[in-house]
């Protein structure tokens, strides 16, 4: 929550959309002293509207506004972890490695480098003081909008240093108040694309990986052959469209099996399980506040979450069992463990 008390200054990384627009003018309406920044990062042309677009809102606030060239930055960080991913058969999701690696490590950096304490951005998510001395991550109070499972590889240790002015706020108030404001003729119109991707992820790989569009085997659950795929990039788990498989009932992705170059396809009860292996798991609580290890997990972002039990196999590497089964289980995503609307942790789904 913030509050007029806090004579404090930050820096709000603008988008170029009307979340962090709000953001921005919610501070400066608070007292706090603040400076906006572009993250300069996407390839081509793709962030020339949303540059255009933060300078109008940074000049519409009267705030001194920066440019942060950071292309080296996420071709490194993201777009090579999003071709790696997709080169080991696994289903990448580059908002949740940009968040800490780019926008927040790059942003608190350049915060300490203009002198001021805070780092801002138009995320639907709430950071709050804990019991134990230590500022934890919390769920958007507009659930249907909440991104803190984007969020949960958030250095612990930055937290104190992060504001979410949207934290208690709906998508739907955020939009009345930026048409108060006069901020909504400004902004961009929203997309829920990856924000590199023009079009289907698949036209985005081209030449920039080879070796992707090796075709193999399509085969059922008992190893009969039952097509041809074009590469095994092109699937991900629980995918129904574009097999080219008919049968009375629909096939869907079930495994890709890079090891044999096949793609594995069954019924939507194939699809269910009760427990997966999480690994490279990253905690935002100490250890000692865990409590019980019967949590909400959610295993993609739009999952409602479902109770599970957490089995830690060491510090980073855990199996988890399901109170209920749970549908289209992608390796390469993250299931995030929720204790009410704390964040505890997450980690990379393996198994």
């Amino acid at each position: 929550m913030i509050s007029n008390k806090q004579a404090r200054s930050a820096l709000v990384e603008l988008s170029g959309g009307v979340d962090s627009a709000v953001a921005a003018r919610l501070l400066l309406s608070k007292g706090w002293q603040v400076q906006g920044v572009y993250l300069d990062m996407l390839p081509d042309s793709l962030g020339t509207d949303a540059l255009k677009a933060a300078e109008r809102i940074a000049g519409k606030l009267g705030i001194e506004f920066h440019v942060l060239d950071l292309h080296e930055n996420f071709q490194d960080e993201i777009i090579e972890y999003f071709c790696r991913s997709y080169l080991a058969g696994i289903t990448p999701n580059p908002c949740v490695i940009c968040n800490p690696r780019i926008k927040v490590s790059r942003g608190l950096e350049f915060v300490k480098e203009l002198g001021l304490t805070h780092l801002a951005t138009g995320h639907y998510a709430r950071i709050l003081p804990c019991k134990k001395g230590y500022y934890g991550l919390f769920s958007g109070r507009d659930r249907s909008k909440d991104q803190s499972y984007f969020l949960h590889r958030l250095p612990r240790s930055s937290l104190a240093n992060i504001v979410f002015p949207l934290g208690e706020w709906t998508k739907v108030q955020t939009k009345e108040y930026a048409a108060r404001v006069g901020l909504a003729g400004l902004v961009l119109s929203e997309s829920q694309e990856v924000c590199f991707l023009k079009g289907d992820y698949r036209q985005f790989f081209g030449d920039r990986a080879e070796g992707l569009a090796v075709p193999g085997e399509i085969v059922d659950m008992d190893g009969r052959i039952l097509g041809t795929h074009t590469g095994l990039y092109s699937y991900t788990v629980g995918q129904r469209r574009g097999l080219g498989i008919p049968d009375a009932s629909p096939y869907y992705v079930v495994r890709l099996d890079t090891r044999n170059n096949r793609l594995v396809i069954g019924k939507d009860r194939d699809l269910w399980c009760n427990k997966l292996t999480v690994t490279d798991i990253h905690w935002l609580v100490p250890s000692s506040d865990m409590g019980k290890k019967e949590l909400l997990i959610k295993i993609r972002y739009r999952h409602r979450g479902c109770m599970g039990t957490i089995h830690m196999m060491n510090y980073n590497r855990a199996r988890i069992s399901f109170l209920e089964p749970q549908r289209a289980v992608t390796p390469g995503q993250f299931a995030v463990f929720y204790r009410g609307e704390q964040v505890l942790g997450g980690g990379v789904i393996c198994g």
